[in-house]
């Protein structure tokens, strides 16, 4: 029995199908910040604020070079790859960001929602299927890229990079908890050459990784994105946490039953033979939640509600075969 502590997310519709010709594509948005920057720190807050609002439209990553300052904890954890993917936009200052490989102007706050609402609701003829498997020191992620209508002229690079989802961390600059943050490059910061294949076909890549000691393994994940290498444009990115989707170009979602409901101190959710990956919960009124449950045979999940106030939220299990919702109410 594994006990997961996650920060959740909003439950998610996604469109993106097997049987269609395009995705959805995911913001990849790449944030250059520093540990000891005061700037960073200012700017920092009102930029997650904004792109907590949109948590099924984007993919954050923050990368932390040396600058300003060099001694930045982050950096130093990864000298050479930090280092290298801030060369790769030529990023001269921090906080800064690059959406999609579109490195923007650094300004006052770093993102507004005008910018952020006209780069919603794009589609992609790429459709990346990540999926991670094997014990802490011997890792494998898997992605898959499936080719859903003609993929424009490359040369195209994939990149793999482990993500811790959490650090707590003083740096300096007053920001204590980080998020997203880029551990290292799989197999290197370079990526891998990537041909896509076929219409209507895939083609797949496996990346072995051992988690550093110094990393929380429950809050580590891979994030994957095809890159043109000519543009640096970003054709998509995917998760393990993504939808599941089926030949018949629908979700795999399913309602799932909770009991006791409503509940007092623990719920009991059932996937039947499946195993919970990630949990998300949300409140009626826009406030996310933090659990911690744990898997059990069977294909149940036990979590623990104590400590959450009374009211309505909605749960989303995301399994390794499919995705489950339903309705709780708290005492």
């Amino acid at each position: 029995m594994k006990k997961h502590n996650l920060l959740l997310l909003i439950l998610f519709s996604a469109s993106a199908a097997l049987a269609q010709t395009s995705a959805k594509q995911y913001l990849l948005i790449e944030h250059f910040t520093n540990s000891k920057c005061s700037v960073c720190a200012s700017k920092n807050p009102a930029f997650f604020n904004l792109i907590n609002q949109f948590p099924d439209d984007i993919r954050h990553i923050s990368i932390h070079p040396p600058i300003p300052y060099n001694s930045c904890g982050l950096y130093l954890a990864n000298t050479t790859e930090n280092t290298a993917r801030t060369n790769y936009y030529g990023i001269p200052g921090t906080p800064a960001i690059a959406i999609n490989g579109v490195e923007q102007p650094i300004t006052t706050p770093i993102l507004t929602n005008a910018t952020l609402q006209g780069l919603l609701g794009m589609t992609s003829p790429l459709w990346l299927q990540v999926s991670e498997s094997g014990p802490n020191n011997a890792r494998v992620a898997s992605i898959t890229a499936h080719s859903l209508s003609s993929i424009p002229a490359g040369p195209y690079k994939i990149y793999a990079a482990v993500v811790e989802k959490t650090v707590n961390f003083a740096g300096g600059n007053g920001e204590t908890v980080h998020h997203n943050v880029f551990r290292k490059m799989l197999p290197e910061i370079n990526g891998a050459d990537f041909a896509p294949a076929a219409v209507g076909q895939s083609v797949q890549f496996n990346f072995d990784f051992a988690i550093n000691a110094a990393w929380n393994p429950d809050e580590v994940y891979v994030l994957a994105w095809v890159q043109r290498s000519s543009d640096k444009e970003v054709l998509n990115s995917g998760t393990r946490f993504d939808p599941i989707l089926t030949a018949t170009g629908e979700a795999a979602t399913r309602t799932i039953s909770i009991q006791p409901n409503p509940v007092n101190d623990i719920a009991v959710a059932s996937i039947g033979d499946d195993r919970a990956q990630q949990i998300e919960l949300y409140s009626v009124n826009g406030q996310r939640a933090s659990v911690s449950f744990e898997t059990q045979d069977a294909g149940n999940v036990s979590i623990a509600t104590a400590t959450l106030p009374a009211g309505i939220y909605f749960l989303k299990i995301t399994g390794e075969k499919g995705v489950y919702t339903g309705k709780m109410v708290k005492n």
